[in-house]
């Protein structure tokens, strides 16, 4: 009977330990890790996301505000074409969000079709967003088992400017609209070593040169 028991002991042990080990990510490559964590979650992978974050932020400034490098801006013109589906990821996803992209689905946080609503991650960030009209309509939805990006996203697109500003909704942007929109792309002939195409010179044409209005006309 000892024996059955301790038996039984070490199945139970040996199915937690691989649920455990299947739960953790295989990532490795963590580029941000020194970056302070913006987002803490309970049976979630953290270091995951926060890298993810990080990540998304870094192409979006880089594609969308190249210039000034300001981060809100970046975020708003992001939002303003992602949620009319005017945005072409493969024109600004670096290599290391399209790997983390596929990190996130086999986490079981996203898929092609968007955010995993079953995983931990939604009641999380329901919980930790900023107090406002867009937590209200997250938590009513989520309240209810009827969170969609369908449905969410009439009153984000009201208060795009308040993204930046929540990194609980900035997470759920880049996982929503650009890891999962990453899912469902083909990067299979994109050169990720992109540069800005090459200033042409505009050359003087012999044949009709520039004309000076200070010089008179010479006399036939």
């Amino acid at each position: 009977m000892k024996n059955i028991s301790i038996k039984i002991l070490v199945v139970i042990l040996t199915v937690n330990f691989l649920s455990c080990k299947k739960e953790q990510s295989s990532f490795a490559d963590y580029q941000f890790a020194e970056k302070t964590p913006v987002i803490t979650c309970t049976n979630i992978d953290n270091k995951l996301l926060n890298e993810a974050l990080y990540s998304f932020e870094k192409d979006i400034v880089a594609h969308f505000d190249k210039q000034q490098q300001n981060e809100n801006r970046a975020y708003n013109f992001f939002a303003k074409q992602a949620v009319s589906r005017k945005t072409d990821v493969t024109k600004y996803a670096s290599k290391h969000s399209v790997v983390l992209a596929s990190a996130l689905r086999d986490a079981g946080i996203i898929a092609e079709k968007g955010l995993i609503y079953s995983n931990p991650l939604i009641p999380c960030i329901a919980e930790n967003m900023k107090k406002d009209d867009l937590k209200t309509t997250f938590n009513a939805l989520v309240s209810t088992n009827s969170l969609s990006k369908e449905l969410f996203q009439p009153a984000l697109q009201i208060k795009i400017h308040k993204i930046h500003a929540d990194k609980y909704l900035s997470m759920y942007v880049a996982l929503e609209y650009f890891y999962a929109e990453i899912l469902k792309t083909d990067f299979t002939n994109v050169d990720f070593n992109r540069t800005e195409p090459a200033k042409t010179e505009v050359k003087e044409n012999i044949n009709n040169p520039k004309v000076d209005f200070n010089k008179r006309p010479r006399k036939q």
